[in-house]
């Protein structure tokens, strides 16, 4: 009898280890809110407020994802990531385009040299941009893609243009291990001759209350030859002082180069996050200037309008899975009516 309980025993170790050297985890979030605008014509990174209509729509992207891990021995690891992304509101697809929208690549992983990818991820430049949101890129209230002041990603290389924002598809990418608060990114996206290649990196540092970072992204060659030269910088310093954390930001894209009339945009923007009542108050005020010589009429997100958004919004987690929200997003625009809108909603995730 003992023999047999320590053979269990010895089982269950051999076990136990052989799951902490591999795993998958499942993880998502569902997000619906109700929404309304004023119907104002001014940009507002939302559609509601070009509508007096009630809608009910998502503020922060609902996925499913899979991730894993396994461990290769000698501090050496391999990971992969696939992320779905859909409209909970209808059932329906984010892009049918794309069934893996968010994010799909497989890397190699070292503890003291960092980790190599390949597949469609985020590019460099998007994390100083998306973590000095305070809205994260999400809802009525945020400042969103403005905060690229027109500089678009590429589109798939496999020719579906609605990919092109801030994700780059048939990526090799690096990311440098965190040295004392201090990391480095790098990745290059093959155009592969159907569009051009994207080429960013980023530092960023992040010790104590002190956020700080840079990044850039540029395009070359392709066959769309007006946006072989167009380029990003992007910068951003947060400091936390523990009742409040003051965010500032600025970005200038350099867009339409490969034309006659290649124009530079300026943008930037003041930002918050409080803890206030057991939940976060958030802020945000950004502005966008484009080009002196940008023609008219010009289509989003190369206005010919300099653009103001106010951002306000109050986030409160019921559980460390559940949180509810208020936001309200007003937009600003010369010769538009301003563009209002209003969002209460909850997001779980899992």
């Amino acid at each position: 009898m003992k023999k047999s309980l320590l053979a269990l025993a010895v089982l269950g170790a051999f076990a136990g280890a052989a799951s902490a050297q591999s795993s998958v985890t499942i993880y998502g979030s569902l997000d619906l809110a109700v929404t309304k605008g004023n119907g104002g014509t001014a940009p507002n990174n939302s559609a509601n407020g070009t509508s007096k209509a009630w809608i009910e729509k998502q503020s922060n992207g609902s996925r499913l994802g899979f991730r894993g891990n396994e461990d290769l021995g000698g501090g050496l690891s391999a990971q992969f990531q696939i992320e779905h992304r859909f409209n909970p509101d209808e059932g329906v697809l984010n892009n049918p385009s794309f069934f893996w929208q968010g994010r799909s690549y497989v890397q190699l992983s070292s503890a003291t040299a960092g980790r190599v990818y390949l597949g469609r991820d985020y590019t460099p430049a998007f994390w100083p941009a998306v973590k000095s949101d305070p809205f994260g890129w999400d809802g009525v209230g945020q400042a969103g893609s403005t905060m690229w002041a027109g500089f678009l990603t590429p589109a798939n290389a496999g020719g579906t243009a609605a990919a092109s924002g801030v994700r780059a598809s048939n990526t090799v990418g690096y990311k440098s291990p965190n040295l004392s608060g201090l990391t480095a990114q790098v990745a290059v996206a093959l155009g592969e001759r159907v569009v051009g290649r994207d080429t960013g990196f980023n530092v960023e540092y992040s010790g104590g209350p002190i956020y700080a970072a840079f990044g850039y992204e540029g395009i070359t060659g392709g066959p769309t030859a007006s946006v072989d030269g167009n380029r990003l910088i992007n910068l951003a310093l947060h400091y936390d002082l523990g009742m409040v954390k003051p965010i500032f930001y600025y970005s200038r894209a350099k867009v339409n180069a490969g034309t006659a009339t290649p124009l530079t945009n300026k943008y930037w923007m003041l930002g918050a996050l409080a803890p206030i009542g057991g939940g976060t108050l958030k802020a945000a005020y950004g502005r966008l200037t484009p080009d002196a010589n940008t023609p008219a009429p010009v289509s989003a997100p190369w206005s010919n309008q300099t653009q103001s958004k106010l951002g306000l919004g109050y986030d409160y987690p019921l559980s460390k899975r559940t949180n509810v929200y208020a936001d309200m997003g007003m937009g600003r625009a010369t010769n538009a009516t301003n563009n209002t809108a209003y969002a209460v909603g909850v997001k779980h995730t899992f």
